[in-house]
C-alpha cells in the first residue's frame, strides 16, 4: 500500500510538472487599430491601416455595401492597398486583418471603413508626420512596392519588376539621364519627339498629360531608351495622327496610348498606330492602340520581343486606305518573341496574321525568324478572320480565348493556318504549332486537333497534322538566359486583361468600351460611320472621337515637385529616406533590397505596383524553355 502512495504521488508531479512546462497558449494578433481611406478616385479606392506587430501580411477585403457581395479578398505585404475597377458612386465596405506566421494566431477583421468612389473625401492621415515614426513605412519599406516572390526567387535584373516573355532583359535606358517631356508639342524643346531624338541611355518622364498631335511620324531611331508613360499625371498620355515607328534596338515603351485616327494628312496606306521589325531588345507593356488605317499594331522580324497586356481595339475597315477595306489588328512573328496578354477586339481581319517568309526574304537583313510565344491573349468580335497565316514559321498557341461577336463570321478554328503565300503563289509548307488550353466561347469543345484550319488556298496541299507539335517550343533570352512568362487558364486572363490590360493607370473610354463589349459579347456602337456595322467602324467619330486627358484627374504621379531633377518627386524620396536635394540617388540602389532596379527605376515601378501585382494574381509563373 505505501509503495502504491509513493507512485501516485511521484505521477502526480510529473503531471504538474509537464503542465508547468506548458505555459499559456500564446495570445492571438490584435486587428489593425487604425483603417482609413488614403485616396479616391472616379473608379478606385485606396485604404491604409496601421501595422500591428509581429504580423506577416495582412489579408484585405472589400464588400459592396447594399447587397454585401464580396468584391475583393487578397494578400497585402504593406499597410496600403488600392482597388481599381468599382463602380462610380456605389459604397463600398473595407476591413483588414493581421495575418501571424501560425495563421491560428492571426487578429480578427478591424473596425469597417466605407467609401463610394468618385465622391468619398480620403480621411487624414491619423498618426504625426514623423518619418520615423509612420504607419505607412514598416521597417521592410521593399515589400511595400509589391515585387513578385517569383521574380525575387530567380533575382535577375528585368526590363522591370513584371517583365517577361522574349523581351524581358531588354535594359532601355537603364542609368542613363533623365528627360522631362514638359509640353504637348509636336517638336521643339520638352518635346516626347526631341526627347526620342535625342542620343545615349536615357529615361524620359513626364510632367504633362493630353494629347500629342503629331505632325510627322514618330520615328524612335536611338536605342537605349526607356519612355515611362506611367509618370505622366492625370489621365495621362495620347499619341495622334500618326504612326509611332520603333527603328532601334534595345526600348522600352510603357503605358502610353497611340490612338491615330484619320485626321490632317496622314492618309497613309501603310500607316499602323504603332509598329517596328528587324529589331532587338524590345518590350511594349500596358500600351493601348486604336483607330488604325491599316494595323494598330504590327512587330515582326524583331529577336527579344515581347508585347504584354496591351489592347488594340477599333481599327478603321471602310477609311482612307488606298487598297479598300482594310481594319488590322496587327502582324506578329520574330525570333524569341512574345505576345501575351493582349486584347483584340473589333478588327476585321490580322488577330493576328502570324508573319510570313517573304518578310525575311531581303539579303540585307538580318534572319530574325525563329520561335514565337503566343499565349494568355483574348480575340473578340473579329469581322472577316480571327488568327491565321504563319507560313513555314514556329509557334506557340497556349491557353488563348477567342469569342465571337456581333460582326463575326463563324470562324470554327483558333488559327487560319496558311501554307501558301497567295501574294506569290509559294507553297512554304504549313505552320509548325504548339497548341494547348486555348478556348472558344461558342465552341467550349474545341480541341487542337480540330481548331486548326489547314488553308491550301485551292492548291490541294493536304492538311498536315504532324506539324501539331508535342513540345513547347522554346524561348530565350539574348545570351541564352531562361525567359518567365505568367500563364493563367484562357478565361482566367481573359478576365485579368480587362481589368488591367491597356494603359490602365487611369483607364479611358475607349479601353473601357473593348473590354466591355468584349466581356458581354456585345458592340457599343453598331454604326461604324461609312457602313461597316456590329462594332467595326470606319472612323472614330463615329465613337465619340477622342476622349479628353485631364492633367487632374486623381493619378499618384501628379505632384511633379521634383527638386533635383532626378526623375524622382520629392514626396516619393522623403517616404524612402532619399534626398530630394541631390539627383545623384537616381541611380544608386537603395530601394531594392536584392539589388537589381535603381532608385528611379523603383519610382517608376511604384506608380504601378498595384496593376502589375493584378495582372499575375491567380497565375503560374512559367520557364519557357
Amino acid at each position: 500500500m505505501k509503495k502504491l502512495m509513493i507512485c501516485g504521488a511521484v505521477v502526480l508531479a510529473m503531471l504538474c510538472a509537464c503542465k508547468k512546462n506548458i505555459g499559456p497558449e500564446p495570445a492571438p494578433l490584435a486587428p489593425p487599430a487604425e483603417v482609413w481611406l488614403s485616396a479616391s478616385g472616379e473608379t478606385s479606392l485606396t485604404f491604409s491601416w496601421s501595422g500591428v506587430e509581429d504580423a506577416v501580411r495582412y489579408a484585405v477585403r472589400l464588400d459592396r455595401s447594399d447587397d454585401g457581395s464580396n468584391v475583393a479578398q487578397t494578400a497585402e505585404n504593406g499597410t496600403s492597398h488600392t482597388f481599381q475597377g468599382l463602380e462610380t458612386g456605389v459604397e463600398y465596405v473595407f476591413k483588414v486583418r493581421a495575418v501571424a506566421s501560425d495563421d491560428k494566431l492571426s487578429s480578427s477583421y478591424s473596425e469597417e471603413c466605407r467609401a463610394v468612389p468618385g465622391s468619398s473625401t480620403p480621411d487624414p492621415d491619423p498618426e504625426p508626420d514623423d518619418p520615423d515614426d509612420d504607419p505607412d513605412i514598416p521597417d521592410d519599406a521593399y515589400a511595400q512596392f509589391r515585387i513578385s516572390s517569383s521574380e525575387d526567387a530567380h533575382g535577375q535584373a528585368l526590363a522591370f519588376p513584371g517583365a517577361e516573355g522574349g523581351g524581358m532583359y531588354t535594359t532601355g535606358g537603364r542609368g542613363g539621364r533623365v528627360i522631362h517631356v514638359t509640353n504637348l508639342d509636336d517638336s521643339g524643346p520638352g518635346s516626347l519627339r526631341e526627347a526620342v531624338n535625342a542620343s545615349g541611355p536615357r529615361i524620359v518622364v513626364f510632367d504633362v498629360a493630353g494629347i500629342i498631335e503629331l505632325k510627322s511620324k514618330l520615328r524612335i531611331k536611338n536605342g537605349d531608351l526607356t519612355v515611362a508613360g506611367q509618370t505622366a499625371p492625370g489621365d495621362g498620355i495620347c499619341i495622334k495622327n500618326y504612326a509611332t515607328v520603333v527603328e532601334a534596338d534595345n526600348v522600352i515603351i510603357r503605358f502610353m496610348r497611340f490612338r491615330l485616327g484619320d485626321q490632317g494628312s496622314n492618309a497613309d496606306d501603310g500607316e499602323d498606330a504603332i509598329w517596328g521589325r528587324r529589331q532587338r531588345d524590345i518590350i511594349i507593356d500596358h500600351c493601348s492602340m486604336s483607330w488604325s488605317i491599316d494595323e494598330c499594331a504590327s512587330f515582326y522580324g524583331n529577336s527579344n520581343f515581347t508585347m504584354q497586356w496591351c489592347i488594340m481595339t477599333e481599327s478603321l475597315r471602310h477609311s482612307v486606305h488606298g487598297k479598300g477595306n482594310h481594319g488590322y489588328g496587327g502582324i506578329w512573328g520574330g525570333e524569341n518573341a512574345s505576345f501575351h496578354h493582349n486584347l483584340l477586339a473589333n478588327h476585321d481581319s490580322r488577330n493576328p496574321r502570324f508573319d510570313h517568309p517573304e518578310i525575311y526574304e531581303n539579303p540585307s537583313d538580318p534572319d530574325r525568324r525563329g520561335n514565337v510565344d503566343y499565349r494568355n491573349n483574348a480575340v473578340y468580335n473579329w469581322g472577316s478572320n480571327s488568327s491565321y497565316g504563319g507560313e513555314g514559321g514556329h509557334f506557340n498557341m497556349v491557353n488563348n480565348y477567342y469569342r465571337q461577336g456581333p460582326a463575326s463570321r463563324d470562324r470554327e478554328y483558333f488559327l487560319d493556318a496558311n501554307g501558301i503565300y497567295t501574294s506569290n503563289g509559294t507553297d512554304y509548307g504549313y505552320p509548325y504549332l504548339y497548341m494547348s488550353g486555348n478556348y472558344y466561347v461558342q465552341y467550349p469543345d474545341m480541341t487542337a486537333e480540330d481548331g486548326v484550319y489547314w488553308h491550301d488556298h485551292g492548291t490541294n496541299t493536304p492538311p498536315d497534322p504532324t506539324r501539331l507539335l508535342a513540345e513547347l517550343l522554346p524561348i530565350s533570352g539574348p545570351d541564352g538566359q531562361t525567359v518567365y512568362t505568367t500563364t493563367h487558364s484562357a478565361q482566367a486572363a481573359f478576365d485579368r486583361i480587362c481589368e488591367v490590360g491597356g494603359a490602365s493607370l487611369v483607364r479611358d473610354e475607349v479601353d473601357e468600351r473593348a473590354c466591355h463589349d468584349a466581356e458581354t459579347g456585345t458592340a457599343t456602337f453598331t454604326d461604324g460611320g461609312n457602313g461597316s456595322t456590329g462594332g467595326i467602324i470606319d472612323t472614330p467619330s463615329a465613337v465619340g472621337g477622342w476622349p479628353e486627358y485631364s492633367a487632374a484627374t486623381e493619378n499618384e504621379a501628379n505632384d511633379k515637385t521634383d527638386t533635383d531633377g532626378d526623375g524622382m518627386p520629392d514626396w516619393f524620396e522623403e517616404r524612402f529616406g532619399l534626398d530630394p536635394d541631390s539627383s545623384s540617388d537616381a541611380s544608386t540602389i537603395d530601394l531594392d533590397e536584392l539589388g537589381r532596379y535603381p532608385n528611379l527605376e523603383m519610382y517608376l515601378h511604384w506608380l504601378v505596383r498595384d496593376v502589375m501585382a493584378a495582372g499575375t494574381e491567380g497565375g503560374g509563373y512559367e520557364a519557357l524553355d
